[in-house]
């Protein structure tokens, strides 16, 4: 459990007229995080034109022991200060549990610019490809050796050993395949 990679989203608000500045302090506080044993990568997901003014930020590491030397660090601790200085709301925790927890952004997401998911109907489509192509090869060479079984076992085996696939190999390999298609808004 302590070696799980762990992934934390949070939304952040910075103060009207501040957002440059604030994009400047998150870039500073990704700069440390890196510094910092396990840290997997940040992405920032700005808020779309026209919807909001939140801010979107992902922060992985690669264990929950490596994630607490960077969540209790005086480092962290002075970044977080100054940027809550710019905020206008509280900050909110959340855990994503839609499709996008499947998608695999772009390399360069988080770097130097700042990134809007892709859109949901963009997503659907890339995950029923994903699913389609998880669950045929599954039916044709297990299907076989379950056929004897109730169709709940069947199908909890299928969805165990789908779900994995998807998470772990399908989507991230799917996402590299059609990021052209899925993030053709921020090319």
């Amino acid at each position: 459990m302590l070696n799980d990679p762990v992934t934390l989203m949070f939304t952040r608000v910075p103060k009207h007229g501040r957002e440059r500045d604030w994009e400047l302090s998150i870039a500073e506080m990704d700069r440390a995080a890196r510094n910092f044993p396990g840290h997997m990568g940040t992405t920032v997901l700005k808020p779309r034109t026209g919807i909001g003014k939140a801010y979107r930020i992902i922060v992985r590491f690669d264990s929950l022991d490596n994630f607490r030397r960077w969540e209790t660090s005086e480092e962290r601790e002075r970044l977080l200060q100054e940027l809550e200085s710019m905020e206008s709301e509280p900050v909110t925790f959340w855990q994503e549990t839609g499709l996008e927890t499947w998608f695999e952004l772009p390399e360069d997401v988080g770097k130097h610019h700042m990134m809007i998911p892709p859109p949901r109907h963009k997503m659907m489509v890339v995950s029923c490809i994903g699913v389609y192509l998880t669950i045929t090869p599954l039916l044709i060479s297990l299907g076989p050796q379950l056929s004897g079984f109730p169709i709940y076992v069947v199908t909890l085996v299928l969805v165990a050993i789908t779900s994995v696939l998807l998470t772990y190999v399908v989507m991230p390999v799917m996402s590299r395949i059609f990021r052209h298609w899925l993030y053709e808004r921020q090319a």
